[in-house]
C-alpha cells in the first residue's frame, strides 16, 4: 500500500470552542461539588446564594432566567433552601403577586465561608494563567456569556 504524503493526510478539525467550554465546567463543576458537599450545599445552590449576595430582592422569575431553568425548578430550589434557613421570600410591598428572595444571616455566613472555598479552587486551577490572561479570560466570558444570553432570550421571542 502507498504512503500518503503528508500534505494528502486527513487533517482533524480543531476542537470546537463549546466542547472546551463544557469541558471546563464539568471538571469545575466537579471540583465544587467536592468543595461545597462539606457544607451540605450544591454548586449550583451556593450560585443562587452567592448572586442573592450581591444582589438581593431578586424575584424568583428573575433567579429562573438567570440560570435558564423553569420557574418550577427554580422554585424546588428556593423551597430547599428557605427549609435550611439560609433565605427568605417575601411579597414585593408594590406588587403581593412577586415575590422577593433575601439571604438570611445563616445563608450570608454560609456565602462567605463557601466563598473561602471557591477562592483556593479557583487559584488552583487558574493558576497556569497570569493575571493578566485571568483578566482578559473573565472579560472575553462576560462577554460572551452576555451576548449568548442576548441570542438565547431573542430567540425565545
Amino acid at each position: 500500500m502507498a504512503q500518503r504524503k503528508p500534505s494528502e493526510q486527513t487533517s482533524r478539525p480543531p476542537v470546537r470552542t463549546t466542547y472546551l467550554v463544557s469541558q471546563t465546567w464539568f471538571a469545575l463543576r466537579d471540583l465544587t461539588d467536592i468543595a461545597l458537599k462539606q457544607h451540605g450545599i450544591t454548586g449550583i445552590q451556593y450560585t443562587v446564594l452567592s448572586i442573592l449576595a450581591s444582589r438581593n430582592n431578586l424575584s424568583p422569575a428573575q433567579l429562573s432566567r438567570r440560570f435558564y431553568v423553569t420557574p418550577q425548578a427554580m422554585g424546588q430550589m428556593l423551597t430547599l433552601l428557605e427549609t435550611s434557613g439560609l433565605l427568605n421570600r417575601t411579597e414585593d410591598p408594590a406588587n403581593r403577586r412577586i415575590l422577593r428572595v433575601t439571604l438570611t444571616k445563616a445563608g450570608l455566613d454560609l456565602v462567605k465561608e463557601c466563598d473561602a472555598e471557591m477562592k483556593v479552587i479557583e487559584e488552583d486551577v487558574f493558576s497556569i494563567l497570569t493575571a493578566k490572561e485571568i483578566t482578559m479570560l473573565r472579560s472575553m466570558l462576560q462577554s460572551v456569556a452576555e451576548h449568548a444570553r442576548k441570542d438565547a432570550t431573542t430567540s425565545a421571542a
